[in-house]
């Protein structure tokens, strides 16, 4: 089994909205491209509640995309983004480009981080995006009654998956339902389309 090591620090920036995983959630069989997903989506949200979390997608380079995150406080993140079929349903497997940790940290501390895979579930149609993430309390708890139904290790009271792609795909196909592994999902609408999409 993979060495396993994160810094407590790593640990809040990859778990903050999903649960990662050392696995990816796909397998080059299950990615697809789906151009309507292409381009810049921002968050449908009250203007007077500040600022709208904005995700742009840009096209599909070898069934990946670059995918670039604006969140509510204006902080930015980099991802790879792997769009892919589970059963029924479409999901999105990103993994961070760029993790920048403490800038007086020795290099020796950021070769020990591992980019986790975060999975989202997806609802796509032509200029509406609806993004669920994975919720970590559920999963914290749900760990904590059953604790072999996935293998998983927990840092600093967080959880990171470690089974293989395989084990999580059934375990994800597996708690779908209400109240399960994903949390209510946030709507996004088509701000622009990047050149190059179709």
């Amino acid at each position: 089994m993979k060495k396993l090591v994160f810094g407590s620090f790593a640990i809040v920036a990859l778990v903050a909205a999903c649960v990662p995983s050392v696995n990816p959630f796909y397998t080059d069989k299950d990615v697809i491209t789906d151009s309507r997903l292409a381009g810049r989506w921002a968050e449908d949200k009250d203007k007077d509640k500040g600022q709208p979390v904005t995700w742009t997608f840009s096209a599909a380079t070898n069934s990946a995309y670059a995918v670039a995150l604006v969140d509510d406080n204006g902080k930015t993140g980099q991802f790879t983004g792997h769009l892919f079929k589970l059963g029924d349903g479409l999901f999105l497997d990103l993994t961070p480009t760029e993790c920048n940790y403490a800038t007086n940290q020795a290099d020796i501390v950021g070769n020990a981080m591992i980019p986790g895979h975060l999975l989202l579930r997806v609802g796509l149609e032509e200029n509406k995006l609806n993004l669920a993430f994975c919720d970590p309390d559920w999963m914290k708890k749900f760990l904590e009654k059953n604790p072999s139904a996935i293998a998983h290790r927990t840092v600093d009271d967080c959880v990171i998956l470690t089974a293989e792609t395989r084990a999580l795909q059934k375990f994800v196909l597996k708690h779908l339902g209400k109240d399960e592994l994903f949390s209510d999902s946030g709507e996004y609408r088509r701000q622009a389309t990047p050149a190059g999409a179709r």
